[in-house]
């Protein structure tokens, strides 16, 4: 039989991480440690289905070209092999303990610590006489001193066995640790979810091991599903760290901007205990959305959020620990609860997203969370454009473009005053199927379709259009930029204000690019690179 010859599967992603093959879903233990980035995340070692939950383990330097490493012993189903499983590893983070306050550490550079929930599917005595029922999300730290390969559980688990006794029949639903070192207040600071109840509980620890509820914060603005996967940290406006904003990062399944789950932040601050959201960052009453200028079909929907990522395949994004002067780069599982179990893809089903750089700048009188590619994906990106042209004026027509691809960078600009109708490109396109990225000039709004980016057959939840106000720039322009990959579409608009991600599964054949307008777009500049493969 011939060796299987991954990476070049249909679908399989050319500059997205995905594992070799199995299940993936959210990223886990983001941590730069020693001249490494570690992605840990969510995976069945045993099947492309979700289940037997464990964490997978890859590592790179530039956070574009990823190296698969072993399952990370340690952090793998219990009873597993047996196919009785009596504790997973569900979400979680990691840190670098430089400092060995946990006292796990047995070098200068300190232990690597994972905080994760543990999940018990049936009732289960912890050799220090814990006992803990079935269905129990509980919080539980591992060590590490080979740089992640190996994990010793903490004999103390769990740290954290329930919520404070007034949230106690909440147990089931109390998940998604992330961990940080605060300096100021010289303790480690623990974010988890109540899901249910849209809140967010706050603890401290000076060792990582005994843990201090201190605050808890929510419900704000989203609240259609559960709450999970928070994340805070400090981001400067500008760069200016004088100016220090604290960004709190909550995904929530059902309730996303499009279909099914999807991820807001607020903007506050924090002394170390408590984190207090700015008042200009609450949606305390939802906002209408405009009509759409598409055919009456396309559902609109209403803001109640100031949403991370606009469409449907953004989900349970962290970041990384351990960056130093403030760097934030952040990474998201590629896919949404809605569909996720069915999309077309073997040996493997899940991606992450492109790692992108957030920072925090005033845009239209707004403070805004805005992101961009890391510098390594843009050394994939060649230099010299396949296809660069410039139009006075584009009327209403659709042209085809002299150039092809399925994994591409496509920027397109053009001045907003006086335009009408809609603009943009079809990508992927073929005779009945194309992935449409355009701007409606009447809503300010750019927007992605995939009705028609394929043939195979998902679920009915999966074609839509999806929409993210986007205004010109102080110029008069409006800047679009599409990451097309084998079966998918990131798309950042102005400084990286709004964002749309999907996933597409498109014929192999379907390779054009057509440019279309609906009324007079003006002064267009339409520049396509060709992307190298990260494997």
């Amino acid at each position: 039989m011939a060796a299987i010859q991954y990476y070049k599967e249909p679908y399989r992603p050319q500059f997205h991480y995905t594992p070799e093959k199995n299940w993936m879903n959210d990223p886990n233990g983001l941590v730069y440690h020693r001249g490494k980035y570690h992605l840990f995340y969510q995976y069945n070692p045993g099947s492309h289905t979700w289940g037997n939950m464990s964490w997978g383990h890859a590592v790179s330097t530039d956070l574009t070209r990823w190296t698969q490493l072993p399952d990370p012993l340690g952090l793998r189903a219990a009873g597993f092999e047996s196919g009785n499983v009596t504790e997973a590893f569900f979400s979680g983070g990691a840190i670098s303990d430089p400092d060995n306050t946990s006292g796990f550490g047995i070098d200068e550079y300190g232990p690597l610590v994972a905080i994760f929930t543990l999940f018990y599917p049936q009732d289960l005595t912890h050799a220090n006489g814990q006992l803990v029922r079935a269905g129990t999300q509980a919080q539980g730290i591992a060590y590490s001193n080979d740089d992640g390969l190996t994990w010793t559980q903490y004999e103390g688990n769990p740290v954290i066995p329930s919520p404070p006794s007034e949230y106690a029949d909440q147990y089931a639903d109390f998940r998604d640790p992330a961990v940080f070192w605060h300096a100021a207040s010289k303790n480690w600071v623990m974010v988890v979810a109540l899901s249910v109840l849209h809140k967010l509980l706050i603890y401290t620890s000076p060792d990582l091991k005994k843990w201090t509820q201190v605050s808890e914060f929510g419900p704000v603005n989203a609240v259609g599903g559960k709450w999970e996967c928070p994340n805070l940290f400090p981001l400067p406006v500008a760069g200016d760290a004088r100016r220090l904003k604290w960004v709190m990062i909550i995904s929530l399944d059902p309730g996303g901007p499009a279909v099914g789950s999807g991820t807001q932040y607020v903007v506050g601050s924090f002394d170390g205990k408590t984190f207090t959201a700015d008042a200009e960052s609450i949606r305390e009453t939802p906002i209408p959305d405009q009509t759409s200028s598409l055919d009456s079909a396309v559902t609109t929907y209403t803001q109640t959020a100031n949403w991370m990522d606009h469409g449907p395949d953004f989900y349970a994004p962290i970041s990384w620990t351990g960056v130093p002067n403030y760097g934030r780069v952040a990474i998201a599982w590629m896919s949404n609860w809605d569909y996720a179990r069915d999309i077309p893809t073997s040996p493997w089903r899940g991606a992450m997203s492109v790692p992108r750089v957030l920072e925090l700048r005033t845009i239209g009188g707004a403070l805004r969370l805005v992101q961009r590619p890391v510098d390594g994906f843009e050394a994939l990106v060649q230099p010299t454009p396949l296809y660069a042209n410039a139009w006075g004026t584009v009327e209403e027509g659709r042209v085809a473009l002299d150039v092809s691809g399925k994994a591409l960078d496509v920027r397109m600009s053009f001045r907003a005053a006086g335009s009408t109708g809609v603009f943009g490109v079809a990508l992927r396109a073929r005779e009945g199927q194309e992935t449409v990225v355009g701007y409606e000039f009447a809503t300010e709004r750019m927007y992605v379709d995939r009705r028609k980016s394929g043939s195979a057959v998902v679920t009915k939840a999966f074609p839509g259009v999806y929409h993210a106000p986007l205004a010109a720039g102080d110029d008069g322009r409006v800047r679009i930029r599409v990451l097309l990959d084998w079966s998918s579409v990131e798309v950042l608009g102005g400084l990286g204000e709004s964002t749309i991600t999907a996933q597409i599964f498109p014929d192999d054949e379907g390779t054009g690019i057509t440019m279309f307008s609906t009324g007079v777009a003006e002064q267009v500049e339409v520049e396509v690179r060709s992307v190298d493969s990260a494997w």
